[in-house]
């Protein structure tokens, strides 16, 4: 009976082929893993600005008038805050973080993946001093990717 073994060559011949193999592999990975990166933040900037959208404009609609007194238009460091029967909303940018206070609480409204590089609020006026919207352009950056980027510019208006 004759026993057969592999060559020295044949031995290199499929080193190479496997390395040539688990080198295909590791950069198919490698590429998936920085595309679910790339979505994920997509994802973070994207779902930020339709929270954000969908927030101001609930409080427009439940909302009586702006308070141009503690409000500021037209300007880096816009604010705004929206009148209710019970108190008041107001909405600021505060180091990258869109914020919102009501009597006796601040809190974000956006998460720590996404920086709110501008917020400028300038008011909707149809008759001199009577304030019945206003346009609010915000834009969103993804913290860690920041090319991936979202402008909304939207009009509210109270009901």
């Amino acid at each position: 009976m004759k026993l057969r073994a592999f060559t020295l060559i044949e031995t290199l011949l499929y080193l190479a082929l496997f390395n040539v193999i688990f080198f295909a592999v590791m950069t198919w990975a490698i590429a998936l893993s920085q595309n679910n990166r790339d979505a994920e933040y997509k994802n973070a900037v994207e779902k930020n600005a339709i929270l954000v959208s969908e927030h101001i404009n609930d409080s427009f609609q439940k909302g009586l008038s702006v308070d141009s007194a503690n409000s500021i238009f037209d300007s880096a460091s816009s604010k705004v805050r929206i009148l209710f029967d019970t108190g008041y909303f107001e909405y600021q940018s505060n180091g990258g973080v869109l914020t919102v206070t009501n009597e006796t609480t601040t809190f974000a409204l956006t998460d720590k993946f996404v920086n709110v590089t501008n917020f400028t609020v300038a008011p909707v006026i149809v008759q001199p001093n009577t304030i019945v919207g206003a346009r609010i352009t915000v834009t969103f950056v993804a913290e860690k990717f920041p090319t991936e980027t979202k402008t909304i510019q939207s009009y509210y208006a109270f009901r």
